[in-house]
């Protein structure tokens, strides 16, 4: 029995739950500094726990007009969520071959199966939601790839655990853009501002949220667990691969949360055909990095 295989599962078993655990935490600490910096008191940095709880409490109602990909996509986004936070090698584990390929493209098959569900709801603003999420995404890709390949130069690795251990980006310029253009993209790709707003309650200018309308009860909670994880694991591979400070990694994840509310307090929602132009500047602000390093 290989002890040491069963150890390094175990542990990175543990680490997937942990942030599991904290997601929420990391949601609630982002809404309590928008409140803060807006003049608000605002709710507990643990009211996203009590959300979850109350949508899990409650009953769940779906129209008789769904199919099963409708009930089958937040499972499955949920799975995606989790085997992201299994692959991201925060242990010091053998279970450290994980390609950033691998797992930006896990997180893509849930968004897919996302869409697909919005669309099996068969209404008018479901539908749009998932028109919306699809144009974005088609914009984000490319120029998360752009990022990944910024990496992949400098450190000469496509796994995750290889370009943590050369290290971040260094405090230059070249790290400075990068840093600038992948908080972009984590904002983008997270649906907050200033591509999207995930506290609106306009159905007209919904994205992500324009998808979530026809859901209720256990698969709300399933599905706004499984954002938050997505959230937070984007803002530790953020905090691990391009933030260039000499800190602890709990530090920078909580620097990061931060800045995202900083961001969304400074910034309205772009309208949605202004967003490419918004994408094709943070591309170039990668490229700049390319020639810069």
């Amino acid at each position: 029995m290989d002890y040491h295989l069963i150890y390094d599962t175990s542990l990175t078993f543990i680490q997937m739950l942990t942030i599991a655990f904290l997601a929420p935490l990391a949601s609630g600490v982002t809404k309590k500094t928008k409140a803060l910096l807006q003049g608000r008191k605002g709710a507990s940095i643990f009211q996203d726990y009590n959300d979850l709880r109350k949508w899990w409490q409650k009953e769940t109602i779906t129209s008789p007009f769904t199919g099963p990909i409708f009930l089958l996509a937040p499972f499955i986004y949920l799975l995606t969520a989790f085997l992201a936070a299994f692959l991201l090698p925060l242990a010091e584990t053998g279970l450290r071959l994980a390609d950033i390929f691998v797992f930006v493209g896990v997180l893509a098959v849930g968004r897919f199966f996302m869409v697909l569900a919005s669309f099996d709801a068969a209404t008018a603003f479901g539908g749009m939601g998932g028109s919306r999420e699809t144009f974005v995404a088609v914009l984000i890709e490319p120029v998360l790839f752009l990022s990944i390949l910024l990496l992949a130069l400098r450190t000469g690795e496509t796994t995750i655990s290889g370009m943590m251990g050369v290290g971040g980006l260094e405090l230059n310029v070249s790290g400075i853009l990068a840093c600038t253009a992948f908080f972009i993209l984590l904002l983008a790709e997270n649906g907050r501002l200033p591509i999207d707003n995930p506290d609106t309650h306009l159905e007209l200018t919904m994205i992500h949220e324009g998808m979530l309308l026809e859901y209720s009860g256990r698969l709300l909670a399933i599905i706004h667990l499984a954002s938050m994880i997505k959230s937070l694991l984007y803002i530790l591979l953020f905090a691990f691969l391009f933030l260039p400070l000499d800190l602890p990694l709990a530090a920078k994840a909580l620097l990061t949360t931060i800045a995202i509310a900083i961001m969304e307090s400074l910034n309205n929602k772009l309208r949605l055909f202004k967003i490419q132009g918004y994408l094709l500047a943070t591309a170039g602000l990668l490229l700049l990095a390319v020639v810069a390093q």
